[in-house]
This record gives structure tokens, C-alpha cells and sequence, in this order.
């Protein structure tokens, strides 16, 4: 039976000439009030979760009283009783009429139609789920659970079925020549890491920090990234679910949604002046939201603040080469440096065709069903452990490397805890040998330990004091500027003059180099913002600046007149200078 020829209403209302109509009284009696020149009703009540709200949205459709079939309409419930929809999808012929409370009516006309309507839930966010004790890992393609994804996520995907060809895939790629182990591996680990990201957030200590896959074009670096998320659904170097090409704040809004899985920001490749700056900004932004688990703070339409979506899952970026972010932007990745010819393409091919089979998604299905059958009978249990391991193995690297910025041991440790649970996975499911699993946490230390040591020189190299000194020497060494011999007699002072020197200092007009640095730097197409006097309260916490007391400039006498400076250690500032060679 059609919707026209049942009465699916409430009692009092009633269809004529395919118009809906309310039956009312008054003191002479029952009469018959005409709402509208169609027939609504309510198809779906679809309850929506997108990890920090609950919404209800509703689906509508109807008949015009003409006989033709209106287009089903789905809005959010908090726009329903307004009406506002009606014109916008259904047209000006679709009527309403002017007798007092017709809107009220026909909201309840239509909410009278709900039991007849279907009734469903569907989530908008990837990863863990506590479904009353019971974990779920809501991804695409799961039959229980509806998850809805934008249409630039359509690659998210997980083949719910596995066997121990599908495991060996992981194991495989461990072993294979695609390219060089300090790039696979980590990336491996990476990979696995991400879906105890919750876990290690409710044990307070989240990964903070993105992969950045450098590399110059065509050394397959978008492909290679590609085929790691392919773990997650089916992926290529064409349909990366984020670029550099997008706003920030859709990117960061996307990956609140994308939980405990990896994505991908790929091509940082600024083209000109204008687009490095944006894209400057754009990874500055990346960088902290991951590295401190923020989201941008937002308002509602009346002013009152929404909660803010902070980054719930795990990131590679690909360049074409780093970003000029700072030392505090630059602590917040780990690189992996791609090298031309460094991807075999034959291994790459075999292993993306795998990957277009769903093998990759079906072992990362088994290593989800792993931990749920493993770990999470005991949640409190599971949380304990990984606090202690990420404690243990962060505390482990700051010994190895003393010096090195806070961060670098904490990356190091986030990836230790990712291949150990990959191997762990592995020994079980494929009954590997312990030497044999020993062997490769051993050879995995080995390369993060080549790494860290890398990062950690690259950190240091972005510190102000060291850009500024590096800059600095790059405009003495050119002749754009030059300091003169301290003790040597001067009738004049060069316009391009930023000091004096000796054999154990630099006597620096200080405002007037940074300002000669920081044009250079703008020239160049860098930011440089740093103030003078937090510039050298920095050069003497580091020991390369001589203080006078509690000031960090000195009066001196040169050519017979006195002359404040800052004095700085030549061999020091010398030693920073070779290190950017």
C-alpha cells in the first residue's frame, strides 16, 4: 500500500484530494482544516555521533497533492519545526496555509509518522568505540556499525576478515628491499602505533608528533605514504585524503574525524613568496596541533564557546623539503629523509597490488582483533603497561642523547612501543622465534638511534640564536656587511658596518644586526621573529654571549669612544656557523 492510500497519521488528521488535513472543533462543532497541498512524513530518525556531540538528523519525503514524488530531504532536527527546508528543497508550490498553528500541526502530522520510520545510528569518526565495555573499532565497511566519512575520506575501508598470508604482509614488508629500513620501519611503526592512540591518550601519553617524509619529486614519496595508509582502506599518491592544496581549518577539522588511524597532508611544495608564507603558517599550525593535541578554538553564532577538535589520530606529511617553522615547529616532527632511487619500483608495485586486494587492510583488521582479544579484557591493565613502556623508553633515549631537545626521546619511545606491539602481533599470529623478534627490536633501536641523533641536529639547527648566527656570518662572508678590527684606528664607521672584533670576540651592534639578519631573512623568504633582548638572553643561556652583571651588553671604547655591545665568544659563534655546513 502507497503512502497515498493508507493513513499513516494521527487520528485527527486525515488525507483529501492528496492534501493533509486536521480534523478540529469548535463551539458549532468538528471541521475539516486543510494544512498543506502535499503529504509529508518522516522516512528516517538518524542518530549522529561524530566523537564529541550526539545530533539527530531526520530524512523527509512526500507527495504533492499533483501526484508527483517529492525529493527526500535530510536536515538536522533543530531545523525541522522552523520549515525553513520546505521552500528550499520542495519549492513554492508546496503550500502551507494561513489558518492559525498549521505549522504546529503539521510538525505533529509528521512526528506522528515515526513508528513507521526507520531508526538508525551512524558515526562521522574513525577508531575505538566503548560500546557499554564492549570495543568496537568503527571504520567504513563494518556491517554492525554505520560510519560516514566525507567524500574526500572515501579511501578509509577495513576488510573484516583475515588469515595469516594477510599477517605475513606486515612481516613482509619488514623484510623487503622497497627501500631503505630507517624509511620503512619507522614508517611501519608508525602505522601500528595508531591505533593505540586512545589507549595511550587515557594513559596520558598521546603521541605527539607527525612523520615528515622528505623527499624531492619523483623519489615516490606520496606513493610510498599511500601504500601505508592503504592499511586502513585503499589508497594511491592520487587520492591522499589531505593536502597543503586544502585550508588549514579543513585539515584540521578532518583529523579529529580520522581517530586512531593514519593520515596523510601530503605536498608541502610552496611555489613563490606568497604561498610559502600560507603554507609557512599551514605547518606551523599542523605541527602544533599534533604536537600538543589542540584544536582551534571556535564560536558559536551566539558567541558561546564550542569544544575544540584536537587531532585524535597520526599524520605523515610529505615535502619536498622542510619547513621554515622554527626550532619549536621543527621538535614537533620526526623526519625520514627519501632519497632519489631509494624505492625499488618493482617491490612497490608488488606490494600495491597487495594492497588493491585488501591484504594490508585485512592484517591491520587482525592486529585491531589482536588487541581487543589480548589487551582490553583488561583496560586498566593495558593502560598501566604502556605509561610504563612509553616512560621507560623515553627515559632510556634522553640518556643515550643528554643534549638533545625534550621531544626527541618522547617521538623515539612512541615508536619503539608501535613496532613492539607490531612484533608482538607477529610472534604470536605467525609463531615467529623470540631471537628472531629480538633481532629486529635490536636492528629498530639501532636505526632510531641514527635518527633521533639526525633530529636532534636539525632541531638545533632552527634555533634562533643558531639562524641568527648563521645568517649572520652568510652577510659578513658575502661583504654586504662587515665588522671591523677592534684595536685597529677607523677615521669612519662603514653604513654597513654591525661591529667590531678581535681574536676572541664579536662586538656586535646588536639591534642593528638582527635587523640586518632579519632583512636577509625576508629576502630570502624566511621568518625570523625574534626581539633583540630575547635574542641575546638566549645567546648567553647558551652560553655563547659574555653578560656584564645582569645586562647582556657591555660599554667598550673603540676609536676612542664608548660604545655598547654584545659580546659574543668568536670560537663559539664559529662552531655554530660549521655546523650548517
Amino acid at each position: 500500500m502507497t503512502k497515498l492510500q493508507e493513513n499513516i497519521y494521527a487520528p485527527n488528521y486525515k488525507v483529501e484530494d492528496g492534501c493533509l488535513v486536521e480534523v478540529r472543533s469548535n463551539r458549532q462543532g468538528p471541521y475539516d482544516q486543510k494544512l498543506c497541498n502535499f503529504l509529508p512524513w518522516l522516512v528516517s530518525e538518524i542518530a549522529v555521533d561524530n566523537g564529541m556531540e550526539k545530533t539527530t538528523r531526520i530524512v523527509l519525503s512526500g507527495v504533492h497533492a499533483d501526484g508527483h514524488t517529492l525529493p527526500e530531504v535530510e536536515i538536522p532536527a533543530s531545523e525541522f519545526a522552523g520549515f525553513g527546508w520546505l521552500f528550499k528543497y520542495w519549492g513554492m508550490d508546496c503550500n502551507l496555509e494561513t489558518a492559525h498553528g498549521v505549522k504546529d500541526s503539521l510538525r505533529y502530522a509528521i512526528q506522528s509518522t515515526a513508528p513507521n520510520a526507520e531508526h538508525r545510528s551512524v558515526y562521522e569518526v574513525t577508531g575505538w568505540h566503548d560500546d557499554n565495555g564492549s570495543w568496537q573499532f568503527l571504520m567504513p565497511g563494518d556491517d554492525a556499525q554505520s560510519v560516514v566519512l566525507p567524500s574526500n575520506m572515501k579511501g578509509y575501508h577495513m576488510e573484516h576478515r583475515c588469515d595469516e598470508a594477510d599477517i605475513a604482509s606486515a612481516l613482509a614488508l619488514m623484510e623487503a628491499d622497497l627501500a631503505p629500513a630507517e624509511i620503512i620501519w619507522p614508517m611501519l611503526a608508525f602505522t601500528f602505533l595508531s591505533p593505540l592512540n586512545h589507549f595511550l591518550r587515557l594513559a596520558g601519553c598521546e603521541p605527539k608528533f607527525v612523520l615528515f617524509l622528505v623527499g624531492k619529486t619523483g623519489s615516490r614519496k606520496s606513493t610510498l605514504a599511500a601504500l601505508f595508509l592503504s592499511f586502513f582502506g585503499m589508497f594511491n599518491g592520487a587520492n591522499l585524503p589531505l593536502s597543503f592544496r586544502d585550508t588549514a581549518n579543513s585539515v584540521l577539522h578532518h583529523t579529529f574525524t580520522l581517530k586512531d588511524v593514519l593520515t596523510c597532508i601530503d605536498d608541502f611544495h610552496p611555489t613563490g613568496r606568497k604561498e610559502t608564507t600560507s603554507m609557512n603558517a599551514m605547518a606551523q599550525a599542523i605541527m602544533r596541533a599534533y604536537g600538543d593535541r589542540t584544536g582551534r578554538g571556535r564560536l558559536r553564532a551566539d558567541a558561546s564557546p564550542m569544544e575544540s577538535l584536537p587531532p585524535q589520530g597520526n599524520a605523515i606529511i610529505t615535502a619536498e623539503f622542510p619547513p621554515d617553522i622554527g626550532e619549536s615547529g621543527t621538535a614537533r616532527y620526526f623526519a625520514l629523509e627519501l632519497m632519489e632511487g631509494d624505492v625499488d619500483l618493482e617491490v612497490l608495485t608488488a606490494f600495491q597490488k597487495q594492497a588493491e586486494s585488501g591484504v594490508l587492510q585485512r592484517c591491520m583488521y587482525g592486529y585491531l582483533e589482536w588487541l581487543k582479544e589480548t589487551y582490553l579484557w583488561n583496560v586498566d591493565g593495558f593502560l598501566a603497561d604502556l605509561k610504563t613502556q612509553f616512560e621507560y623508553w623515553r627515559d632510556i633515549f634522553r640518556q643515550q642523547c643528554p643534549n638533545c631537545h625534550g621531544r626527541v626521546p618522547e617521538a623515539v619511545a612512541w615508536l619503539v612501543i608501535g613496532m613492539r606491539y607490531l612484533l608482538s602481533y607477529l610472534q604470536d599470529q605467525l609463531e615467529l622465534a623470540e631471537a628472531e623478534c629480538e633481532s629486529y627490536r635490536q636492528r629498530f633501536y639501532s636505526i632510531l638511534k641514527m635518527l633521533a641523533e639526525r633530529q636532534a641536529s636539525n632541531i638545533v639547527q632552527d634555533k634562533p640564536t643558531h639562524k641568527f648566527l648563521q645568517k649572520l656570518y652568510a652577510l659578513l662572508e658575502s661583504g654586504q656587511n662587515c665588522l671591523l678590527p677592534r684595536h685597529a684606528v677607523h677615521e669612519y664607521l662603514p653604513p654597513n658596518c654591525l661591529g667590531y672584533e678581535d681574536d676572541t670576540y664579536l662586538y656586535l651592534f646588536s639591534e642593528i644586526a638582527l635587523e640586518a639578519v632579519q632583512e636577509l631573512c625576508d629576502r630570502q623568504g624566511e621568518a625570523f621573529n625574534i626581539k633583540n633582548k630575547e635574542l641575546l638572553k638566549q645567546l648567553a643561556q647558551e652560553g655563547v654571549l659574555e653578560p656584564a652583571g645582569k645586562q647582556n651588553t657591555k660599554s667598550i671604547r673603540f676609536d676612542g669612544k664608548s660604545k655598547r655591545v654584545a659580546c659574543l665568544y668568536k670560537r663559539r659563534t664559529e662552531q655554530i656557523r660549521d655546523l650548517a655546513s
